[in-house]
């Protein structure tokens, strides 16, 4: 049952995603086209501007879609209404708190951007713009993450899909109408509170119970808060790996180059978004797997999940190095390119990023909260220093490798306690795993690439198609060779072939 919903909110989650993706690629090509490279900068510039100023949650979601699981478990609507009046109130704090940090920086914005001419009054208010949007996000959004725990994650899909859609196709209009940046802005804000809005209502719908107005005693208030405040290191560390890029890259190399480095990171999103898909359609499974207390289950799943997410990563990070620079050279031009050394670095940071996900989504729901802080903190602080050490020296290229050093020296550590200190397991063959699936996805890249070069193409098309075909080959058969003796490969095998099998005349189901 676990695994039938997981794979639902898969499919469904999965489709909305490439809805999503398209359209975003669409709306980035009629940007270029419309306003320039500098309406492209200023978004990624601000959307992770925007993103840092989100630690004002604090990592309050997690720790409260933590405590969901029981009580969703053992069907106690009571405990439910009291903590989701909890989030309720912590989400609107957030929100007021987001939108008061943000106007405190908003006359200082200016000084974020280098070697790029903007009007004062044009930049402040494409900021304000982008503020309003992420502090109005907060204020319904909280109901999203009770559906994602009970593993109906489908539904959010199934709205995303449609107002995403609906607001994409309004978001070009406007733009080859009125070549408005503003006006696109606006759009996005309207976007947002609607797709909120009606999340809200199906979850009121699906569970009634949350128009009760329970509160929690206080003493589980202080424990829930107790946790928050272990996370928050964390969720600081997260920011600061995953958030900080553009800033650096705008103060250091220039704010046009983040236009650029959008380019790629655009696409590493949607790649991203899209196999983050397995991410959410286990979590609330994994949340009730780890509730059941079964740690020697608990570290075969999550071998499993790591494989799982290893393999669509690899295939993924070979197609980065590999196609993106063609690819961006077609749709956008020339100056949109980064040197395949960055892109490189680029692909690695993809890998890695998605390989750790099933460990820290074990981690999330392990209640570790406070083992977690030192871990993220030596992971901020590793990266900053790291990033903007290199970054002087070696511009793009050094600030995207400090966020790989910070995601491998986190990966290693968070897999040392949790197999240590919360399953009481050994972690050897995990993280040995994790490390032969980091080395041979690298040498995929640097054999797909060195062949791929060697291949004649008569245009861009030709040189993408067969560029992507030659790297997936290649990939397909290392992989193969590297992990067909492992169990996971032999479960996946197994799992490939009863998904496609007739289910229903054997009665058999997957089971993780």
């Amino acid at each position: 049952m676990r695994t039938q919903k997981s794979l639902k909110n898969f499919i469904y989650g999965t489709v909305a995603q490439a809805v999503s993706s398209l359209i975003n690629f669409t709306i980035r090509f009629v940007l270029i086209r419309t306003l320039g490279i500098e309406a492209v900068s200023l978004n990624g510039l601000f959307t992770e501007v925007i993103a840092v100023l989100s630690l004002a949650e604090m990592g309050a979601g997690t720790v409260i879609v933590y405590h969901l699981y029981a009580p969703l478990r053992e069907e106690n609507e009571k405990r439910l209404a009291q903590l989701m009046n909890l989030f309720r109130t912590t989400y609107r704090i957030t929100a007021l708190a987001v939108f008061v940090l943000g106007m405190v920086l908003l006359p200082f914005v200016h000084l974020l951007i280098s070697r790029m001419e903007i009007q004062l009054w044009y930049l402040r208010t494409v900021y304000f713009l982008f503020l309003v949007q992420t502090a109005s996000s907060y204020l319904l959004s909280y109901k999203a993450c009770l559906l994602n725990a009970d593993q109906k994650g489908y539904l959010i899909s199934k709205c995303t899909l449609f107002v995403r859609a609906a607001s994409g196709g309004g978001s070009i209009l406007f733009l080859l109408l009125t070549e408005n940046y503003i006006v696109y802005l606006l759009i996005q804000i309207l976007t947002t509170v609607i797709n909120n809005l009606i999340i809200s209502i199906l979850a009121d719908r699906q569970y009634p119970f949350l128009k009760g107005k329970d509160r929690l005693p206080a003493k589980e208030k202080r424990e829930i808060f107790s946790n928050i405040k272990y996370l928050f290191v964390d969720v600081l560390s997260g920011k600061i790996i995953n958030s900080t890029d553009n800033i650096l890259i705008s103060t250091m190399a220039g704010t046009l180059q983040v236009g650029a480095y959008s380019c790629y990171t655009m696409i590493i999103h949607a790649l991203n978004s899209l196999l983050i898909q397995i991410y959410h359609a286990t979590m609330g499974g994994i949340g009730n797997l780890v509730a059941e207390g079964d740690n020697c289950h608990t570290e075969t799943v999550l071998r499993r999940l790591t494989f799982i997410t290893y393999c669509p990563a690899v295939f993924s990070a070979v197609g980065i190095y590999t196609v993106s620079s063609p690819f961006i050279r077609l749709l956008y031009g020339e100056e949109f390119l980064l040197p395949m050394p960055v892109v490189f670095v680029c692909a690695i940071n993809f890998l890695i990023y998605l390989i750790k996900n099933p460990l820290w989504q074990v981690m999330a729901v392990s209640g570790m909260f406070a083992r977690n802080k030192n871990i993220s903190l030596l992971g901020g602080i590793l990266n900053l220093l790291v990033s903007i050490i290199l970054g002087k020296r070696l511009g793009i290229m050094g600030i995207l490798l400090g966020t790989t050093g910070t995601l491998l020296v986190q990966s290693i550590l968070k897999a040392y306690f949790l197999f240590h200190e919360f399953l009481h397991l050994d972690d050897r063959a995990y993280i040995k795993l994790i490390i032969k699936e980091t080395g041979t996805g690298i040498f995929c890249m640097l054999l797909a690439q060195g062949v791929c070069k060697a291949l004649p193409a008569s245009n861009q098309y030709v040189q993408i198609l067969v560029y992507g075909i030659c790297s997936e080959i290649l990939t397909v058969g290392i992989n193969i060779l590297a992990f067909h003796k492992t169990p996971e490969f032999k479960y996946v095998v197994e799992m490939g072939r009863r998904v496609c099998s007739d289910r229903k005349r054997d009665g058999r189901t997957i089971k993780w």
